[in-house]
């Protein structure tokens, strides 16, 4: 589909049905790798500009783009931005580093260092249950040494935590947030857990208040390519069940969770995606 029809397209797929009123007053929140190429073409100055044109309150950063720390607290405070957290290597929480990125990451606002993938997971072969218990003490190690600098770390799952399982079944996510210190977040991404056949609102009840942060995403059915409206909320794929919005507000809600940040993953050269997901969570009453 051309971009001229894509447009248009999304233009059309819009008149939908505005949700009732919800509580709405929470902060709604945007991840920067959704325009990640739309950045490296335009500048991150005028990205985040338009982010808050278009009505975010806050960013989450996926990389900090070689820029110092005050370098991206002069361009947040430009454009009436804050951040409500930033992805890192899980080697950032080693003990060699982790004070140093405390440090970088404090210095432009942001007290909230999430690990999304990168590191996480077992190699090829590698016996799962060591590989668990190594890793929920690094994590609960790390934990206590952040909170000494004022900062808190956690994790963000996609698919493989619930698919690597244990030898007694346990899943890596049943695990992980069962043996780590109530202090490690859960930065769960509503969109991977649905396309597993999971209930994101069961992560909540089974792991309550460690979420400061979520993903608002799309269920994507597991397809290795994603369609013209996949990764806009509010236009899940035909063979994916979706995600029950108002359901997953509610639960949200319920369990305290301060930031819905809206990440897209398609289009990153262009702003509809982030800009229709947004008009999508103003439907559904939360901004």
């Amino acid at each position: 589909m051309k971009r001229r029809e894509f447009i248009a397209a999304l233009g059309a797929a819009c008149a939908v049905p505005a949700f009732g009123q919800g509580k709405g007053g929470k902060a709604i929140a945007v991840q920067l790798y959704s325009i990640g190429t739309y950045i490296h073409k335009n500048g991150l100055d005028k990205a985040l500009a338009e982010v808050a044109k278009i009505g975010y309150k806050a960013v989450e950063f996926n990389t900090c783009f070689g820029k110092s720390a005050a370098e991206l607290k002069r361009a947040l405070a430009a454009n009436g931005l804050t951040v409500c957290g930033a992805h890192v290597h899980k080697r950032d929480f080693g003990p060699d580093r982790i004070k140093a990125a405390c440090e970088y990451h404090l210095g432009f606002g942001n007290n909230l260092l999430i690990c999304a993938g990168a590191g996480n997971f077992p190699r090829k072969g590698e016996d799962v249950d060591e590989f668990m218990k190594r890793h929920v003490d690094y994590y609960n190690v790390a934990s206590e040494t952040a909170a000494k600098y004022g900062c808190k770390i956690g994790l963000h799952n996609h698919t493989p935590e619930f698919d690597i399982t244990m030898k007694d079944g346990t899943t890596y996510f049943d695990y992980f947030f069962s043996h780590t210190r109530k202090e490690v977040c859960m930065e769960q991404d509503v969109g991977w857990t649905a396309c597993t056949g999971r209930d994101p609102c069961e992560q909540w009840r089974k792991y309550p208040h460690r979420s400061i942060t979520m993903h608002a995403k799309e269920d994507n059915g597991r397809r290795k390519r994603m369609d013209t409206f996949d990764g806009i909320l509010g236009h899940p794929p035909v063979n994916a069940k979706g995600v029950d919005w108002p359901k997953v507000s509610a639960a949200a809600d319920a369990d305290g969770v301060k930031w819905w940040i809206a990440e897209c993953e398609v289009s990153l050269d262009s702003l509809v995606p982030i800009t229709e997901s947004f008009k999508f969570l103003q439907r559904l009453g939360r901004c």
